[in-house]
């Protein structure tokens, strides 16, 4: 008879990671229909508390509700177990017959993957482990592109289209749109979508991977309305000075930490403080924050079949005896159709993968064109306004 499978989902949810968790229940009902689906409530956390849920009876059209939901349906956490909490987990594996573990997640879960695996060599427990890529930053390393990336950009190159629409209607005249971002600007970047012409917003694309200068934000933003009147800026939440120091960050007892995660946010706010300080420019502040994350009226199809390929690839190498990879997505293009190829987990959970230096720009636009030829069919068709 064949064993029980786990799924594990970890990390910040997307507006794709329930299409990977129900990819992942359909393709092991196939491969092993006799066995049982077991899914941990909050990652790790539940695992290690025995919270966990059968998902073997779940009926087609509650799997198409799942697909179809944002966020994580199962519950998410950055939960750092303990020995303690890993001596649990083993033997809540065992008294279920899990021999199969499916992690859903980003860096800290493909690097938590690759950890438990060991964990349990080192106690001797047979498992196999797998590891299905998520994330918005899109910084996960050894992957052409990461599932949630694709919606979470359109989301931000549409909002700027938006807001440009409402900018223009009536100047404001200047406005700030803040991404998350804290190590890499890949959404930031996505937001020069929006542009075809050069007077098209967005003017100013600001990204943690090239050192802000406050007089260049200043000039660009200043010249931009000289010219036509208005200025739509974009920035990362984690940009920071040639130093090293960020250009804001919370300083708040009650900010708190998250695995060691410090809350940022705010730069937005506090830049556009400083252009009508030093331009005497009316200027606002637009922060979505976590709404882009999970947005699922801006699902890219692109990004849904990728979540959808990872985690069925990532069952059916569990089906073949693989362990201790990730799924990993070649660029589009490679094949006749979207393909993956497995990784080992230590190769994923690597360094975060920043903006590459060759698509970067050198302007006020922190992207160039080699980026928009990569984004752009990740993202899709985007619904521009018509003016008069």
């Amino acid at each position: 008879m064949p064993g029980n499978m786990l799924i594990v989902q970890g990390g910040g949810p997307t507006a794709v990671f329930n299409a990977s968790l129900a990819s992942a229940i359909r393709e092991r009902a196939k491969q092993a229909p006799g066995g049982r689906i077991y899914g941990a409530r909050f990652g790790m956390q539940g695992l290690s508390r025995a919270d966990l849920i059968d998902l073997s009876s779940l009926s087609s059209d509650a799997l198409l509700q799942v697909r179809n939901s944002p966020g994580a349906a199962l519950g998410s956490s950055r939960f750092a177990p303990s020995e303690a909490d890993l001596d649990a987990s083993l033997r809540h594996l065992s008294s279920r017959g899990v021999d199969q573990i499916v992690f859903l997640g980003g860096n800290g879960t493909m690097s938590g993957a690759k950890k438990f695996a060991e964990f349990c060599e080192s106690r001797s427990f047979s498992v196999q482990v797998m590891g299905s890529p998520k994330t918005i930053d899109n910084d996960i390393a050894a992957t052409d592109r990461c599932p949630g990336f694709g919606s979470a950009a359109r989301f931000i190159a549409q909002s700027t289209l938006d807001l440009a629409a409402d900018l223009r209607s009536l100047h404001q005249p200047v406005s700030i749109f803040e991404t998350l971002g804290r190590d890499v600007g890949w959404l930031s970047a996505a937001a020069a979508l929006a542009k075809e012409n050069e007077d098209d917003p967005p003017h100013v694309v600001c990204v943690p991977e090239v050192p802000f200068e406050l007089d260049r934000f200043l000039d660009a933003i200043s010249n931009t309305v000289a010219k036509i009147g208005w200025a739509l800026a974009v920035v990362s939440e984690g940009i920071s000075y040639a130093n090293g120091k960020p250009v804001f960050q919370q300083v708040l007892p009650s900010g708190g930490k998250t695995a060691m995660r410090p809350l940022i946010g705010g730069v937005a706010q506090h830049l556009s403080g400083l252009v009508a300080e030093h331009l005497g420019l009316r200027c606002r502040s637009e922060k979505p924050g976590l709404i882009g994350r999970s947005a699922a009226a801006y699902v890219s199809s692109q990004d849904l079949a990728d979540a959808e390929l990872t985690a069925q690839e990532c069952v059916r190498a569990l089906a073949r005896g693989e362990t201790g990879k990730m799924a990993s997505l070649l660029p589009l293009g490679t094949g006749a159709s979207p393909s993956c190829e497995l990784i080992p987990l230590a190769a994923a959970a690597g360094p975060r993968r920043a903006l590459p230096q060759e698509w970067l720009g050198t302007g006020a636009i922190a992207s160039n064109e080699k980026f928009r030829g990569y984004a752009a069919p990740l993202v899709g068709q985007l619904r521009r306004p018509r003016y008069l």
